[in-house]
């Protein structure tokens, strides 16, 4: 009888506490650094001052990020810093690189390596972007990509190819007799 309520507070323990073990896999750094941001900027602070009060916070206190993301933010403080004001109207990984690169222009490196320790989910997209916008070489953006930790076999080809794909029109050279003589006319096949 008393192995039965061992039993089974202990299985209630299992229960009670497995929800708050998988909620922390499913942790979004860069939507908690944001949450952190936006809690500042509601409490009447301006956004240049609540991104340094939340970066140094993040930074500080060891928050949301695993050592080498910390050691690698911690040595590009400024850049970090600036990303992390433009979470204020970006909230995901891909919407912030594209305001990153922007706002970042001498620095896309950084940016694809501090927007994917933010939102690890969006590292192909991110890569992605930054080969489309043409910020970034290929192989800097794959060592950023390893900078932020992600291994680059996982990018989908989608993404490690993202900056030469070109489709044409549906059409296009296809020709009345499906000879390819340009006409656009769809063979009645």
């Amino acid at each position: 009888m008393r192995s039965n309520v061992i039993l089974s507070l202990l299985f209630v323990a299992l229960v009670a506490f497995a929800p708050l073990s998988y909620a922390q896999e499913g942790i979004v750094p860069g939507l908690q650094v944001r949450s952190l941001l936006v809690s500042e900027i509601e409490n009447g602070t301006e956004i240049e001052t609540a991104a340094t009060e939340t970066s140094q916070t993040v930074l500080s206190e060891a928050l949301f990020f695993d050592p080498s993301g910390l050691d690698y933010l911690s040595s590009n403080q400024e850049a970090f810093q600036s990303l992390v004001a433009l979470l204020n109207d970006n909230a995901t990984g891909f919407e912030l690189a594209i305001a990153g690169f922007a706002q970042l222009p001498d620095q896309p490196s950084e940016v694809v390596t501090i927007a994917i320790l933010m939102f690890p989910e969006n590292a192909n997209e991110i890569y992605d972007i930054a080969l489309q916008m043409q910020v970034i070489s290929e192989e800097d953006a794959l060592l950023a990509v390893i900078n932020a930790g992600v291994d680059p076999s996982t990018l989908t080809a989608t993404a490690a190819g993202g900056a030469g794909n070109t489709v044409s029109p549906l059409g296009v050279g296809t020709g009345a007799a499906g000879a390819g003589g340009g006409d656009t006319t769809v063979s009645a096949n």
